[in-house]
């Protein structure tokens, strides 16, 4: 029950946008009860910190079964983050996650609840990810910040060049993105 709330919720914010997705749209999206989500979720606040986790939690098990079905060739971290790309960025489910970190930005209560979440989201990703990170690339501190500015690029790149609908240029720049990233220290 908790999922297909959750499922209902991500649907609605995804179209609607956090400050435009109501309690009554997600009822009907997850064809639930007033009470019954209420049962579970007794606030927005609550729902959304819950499908933020739901959603969070689908994006480590995306990116170990996606490690399980690479080869560990040179190619396999370009080969990962070109699929992470197609599979979770441009999906409705990272439009919701988007949604709940812009509103979680300037709300100090969601922030406080989001943001744990997100760190926690972000070390496990890190861990996932080392293993098929090129060897030289592979440090801790380096890891980070090819992750970071990642994650930073494909968000940035989803929302403005998203917006525009141009899809071979965010091909494009994620390619070129995974070549740099995989590159030698001090090689460019």
């Amino acid at each position: 029950m908790r999922r297909r709330i959750c499922e209902g919720a991500v649907s609605c914010l995804s179209a609607r946008g956090y400050h435009g997705a109501s309690i009554k749209q997600v009822v009907d999206a997850a064809g639930v009860s007033l009470g019954a989500l209420q049962h579970h979720f007794p606030s927005k606040d609550d729902l959304v910190e819950a499908t933020a986790e739901y959603l969070l939690s689908r994006s480590i098990k995306w990116f170990q079964r996606a490690k399980l079905n690479i080869d560990n060739d040179k190619d396999a971290f370009g080969g990962m983050i070109r699929r992470s790309w197609r599979e979770q960025f441009t999906t409705e489910e990272y439009g919701a996650l988007l949604e709940i970190l812009v509103a979680a930005r300037t709300n100090a209560g969601l922030q406080k609840r989001i943001a744990p979440k997100l760190d926690d989201w972000r070390v496990k990703i890190e861990r996932e990810l080392r293993d098929v990170l090129p060897a030289n690339n592979a440090d801790a501190d380096r890891l980070e910040a090819i992750l970071t500015i990642g994650r930073c690029m494909m968000t940035g790149l989803l929302v403005h060049d998203g917006l525009l609908g141009d899809e071979k240029r965010m091909r494009n720049v994620v390619d070129a993105w995974v070549h740099i990233a995989t590159e030698s220290p001090g090689q460019a």
